[in-house]
Parts: structure tokens; C-alpha cells; sequence
């Protein structure tokens, strides 16, 4: 059947009617139009996942922006593990297939795309502040420097699920921060941190306090040492397994918190708790990344009721204002295994939201200790 509609870029083209392949083979059959909404339904029984058609969409159209796993990963903001067993539904379909290591449409594909009208979307983000809505111009300083003191920082560790931001991303997060007024003359806690912030936060020396509560003994002793050497005096350290019930010398304490919570539920609700546990009171703030890697819009519901029922509003929401560094363990991780074509990323592709938030409200909050609980996996977790 010949069908002649708009095209999404304007003009008209001229296209075949795509029916479901015999089998997800190949070859056309005669049956009905494939639907969106028919392979989302399939993908979720697979991965467990909620998913719609919308979804689908997305891992479509970031495939026509590029022909690597890692940034259809990022550009489509879908898990993991839903990009991966789209992938591999639309190779076993005869949609997609691999070419010389990289993942490109056929011409059934092509058809697929076109009937359902899936389009590359538009990228209008500024380049100046590349979409954070804020710049490190005022921190060109203190940014040189902490880059040249965070060049012998200690390697992430699996074990500890660390990932560390570009410094330029740590210093965005400070920008951000201190445009909401929770930087100067403000007592800080970061809660776990391997990406730093303390350090860099100290290095402006505009903070009042700034505490870390921090696992590894590696980063608890660089940011000392670091400290000594540059004559800071207002950091202060403290290793703690944040699993285990937050010091007394810590609750309600502090102005702000930074934390980079793992994305399951239960381990987001708890590192969350601690946070909140750890402010003064209403007026008190939090900042935090949340992925689309690790955690659908299904699981983003269910954090935001967590943040809601922890007393907290969300004032601030910046989509792709984090971006990490590749891991020196990639081939280790849950998404190395999913992956359709092992090959390591050259740039840089995981990325997450940045959150503030601002407690209204206190509320009741557990102290419990959690280190007998198993909260870091889920369906959803690609880098464990």
C-alpha cells in the first residue's frame, strides 16, 4: 500500500505501508501494521520495566542521531535495559543491524521509521551553558585549581559504585547552588563523595562548614591531605558507612546537602532520609542527580513521592546537568553484559538530572541501620 503523508521535517515523501515480520524474521507477512505500543508491551514483559509506545519512540529516534549503544543510551533517556532489548527486538525483527560495529537502520527499518513518523529531535540547548542554566565564569579560579588537584584523586571502585563528573561539572553544581543562596557563609554536609564536591566547595572558601560523611578511607585521606597542603580550614571529614544510623553530632546540623544517591527506590529513599535528617529545618536544601540509565519515568514517579513524603519540594529540575567520566571498569558492569556490541565508549554518555530541593516541612524520619538490606539492585541498575 502506497501512503503519502507530511514528513516531520516538511515536504512530503512517499512511503510503504510496514507490516509485522513472519516470526520477527525478516521477511514481510501479511499481517497488521506494527505498533508502537505492541513492542513497548513486549519490551516490558522482558525487562520488567513499565514502558509505552512513547518509549519505543525514543530509542528510534536517538538511533538515527547515532549509531553507538552508549549514546543511543543517552540521547533516547531510556534504561539501560530497555534500550537493550529494543535493540535486540528490532535486529531479531530484520529493522536493525550491526555494520561494521556500529547499529544502523535496514530498509524495513527505515519503512518503520518513516510510518511511524519518528523524527531526530532538535537540539536548541545553549551552548554557553550547555543546557545547566548556569556558568562557571565566577570559578575560573578555584576551578583551575581544584583541576589540577583532583588529577591524583583515587580511581572509582566497583565495589563502592563510584563514578566520578568532569570538574567542570562539579563546579556547575556550585554555580547552581550558590545563584540559590546556599553556598556563602552556609554549613554544608555532602554525603558520600567521590566526585569531590567538598573539596571544590572548600577550595572556594566561601562556605561557612563544609562536612563529608564518606565509605572509602582513599578519599577521606586525599581531600585531608589535600586540605593541609591548601591551608583550608574550614573541611571537615568524617568515614561513614551512610547504611549505618547518621551520627548525632550530624542531625539537623546543616543548611544544605549534596548526595549522589544509588537509583533504586529503597536505596534512594534512605540516602534521601539522611539527607533530610541532616538539616536544620524548613528552608534547609538538597541537591542531587537522578538518571534516565538507571531509573524509567515510572521509577522518577516513585522518587518524587519519596521526596514528598520526606517533607521536600522540587524547585529545580535541569535535564542532563551531570556528565561522568567513563569507568575504568566498564567491561565489569550489568550494561557491558547487555550491550549488543561490546566496544568501550570513547566520550563520555552517562548523565543525569540535577535536583534542588527544599524542605517545607519536617517529618517523621527513621535512623535506622540498613546494612543488613539489600537496596542497591533492581531491574533497572546497568552499572553495579
Amino acid at each position: 500500500q502506497i501512503v503519502v503523508r507530511e514528513s516531520c521535517m516538511g515536504g512530503y515523501v512517499i512511503m510503504h505501508t510496514l507490516v509485522a515480520p513472519e516470526k520477527f524474521g525478516s521477511k514481510r507477512s501479511k499481517g497488521k501494521v506494527m505498533k508502537l505500543e505492541d513492542l513497548a508491551e513486549k519490551i516490558s514483559r522482558e525487562t520488567d520495566i513499565p514502558l509505552c509506545g512513547r518509549d519505543v519512540e525514543r530509542v528510534v529516534a536517538a538511533l538515527l542521531k547515532t549509531s553507538v549503544f552508549w549514546h543511543v543510551v543517552e540521547h533516547s533517556e531510556e534504561p539501560v535495559p530497555v534500550v537493550a532489548s529494543t535493540l535486540r527486538l528490532l535486529q531479531e525483527m530484520g529493522l536493525v543491524e550491526t555494520a561494521e560495529d556500529a547499529l544502523v537502520f535496514t530498509p524495513n527499518g527505515r519503512d518503520f521509521v518513516a510510518e511511524n513518523g519518528i523524527c531526530v529531535p532538535m537540539n536548541h540547548v545553549c551552548q554557553r551553558c550547555l543546557g545547566r542554566t548556569v556558568v562557571n565564569d565566577a570559578f575560573d579560579e578555584a576551578l583551575g585549581l581544584f583541576k589540577s588537584v583532583q588529577e591524583k584523586r583515587p580511581k572509582p571502585l566497583r565495589i563502592f559504585d563510584q563514578a566520578f563528573v568532569t570538574p567542570e561539572t562539579t563546579f556547575a553544581r556550585i554555580a547552581l547552588a550558590d545563584a540559590r543562596g546556599d553556598i556563602r557563609g552556609k554549613e554544608i554536609v555532602v554525603l558520600g563523595d567521590d566526585d569531590l564536591v567538598a573539596l571544590a566547595l572548600a577550595i572556594t572558601r566561601l562556605p561557612k562548614t563544609v562536612t563529608i560523611l564518606e565509605i572509602d578511607g582513599r578519599i577521606i585521606s586525599f581531600q585531608e591531605e589535600q586540605a593541609r597542603k591548601l591551608e583550608i580550614g574550614n573541611l571537615r571529614v568524617k568515614r561513614h558507612d551512610l547504611r549505618k544510623p547518621l551520627p548525632e553530632d550530624i542531625i539537623g546540623k546543616f543548611d544544605v546537602f549534596f548526595c549522589d544517591p544509588p537509583e533504586t527506590v529503597a536505596a534512594f529513599d534512605a540516602f534521601i532520609g539522611r539527607g533530610a535528617l541532616s538539616l536544620k529545618g524548613p528552608g534547609s536544601a538538597g541537591y542531587f542527580g537522578i538518571t534516565t540509565a538507571e531509573s524509567s519515568f515510572s521509577k522518577w514517579k516513585a522518587l518524587q513521592e519519596s521526596l514528598i513524603a520526606r517533607g521536600f519540594v522540587i524547585t529545580d529540575l535541569i535535564r542532563r546537568f551531570n556528565e561522568y567520566e567513563n569507568w575504568d571498569y566498564a567491561e565489569e558492569m550489568r550494561a557491558w553484559e547487555m550491550a549488543p556490541i561490546k566496544i568501550r565508549p570513547e566520550e563520555n554518555w552517562y548523565r543525569s538530572a540535577m535536583f534542588r530541593v527544599e524542605l517545607v516541612e519536617k517529618t517523621e524520619i527513621s535512623n535506622d541501620d540498613l546494612t543488613d538490606r539489600e537496596i542497591y539492585n533492581d531491574q533497572e541498575s546497568s552499572t553495579v
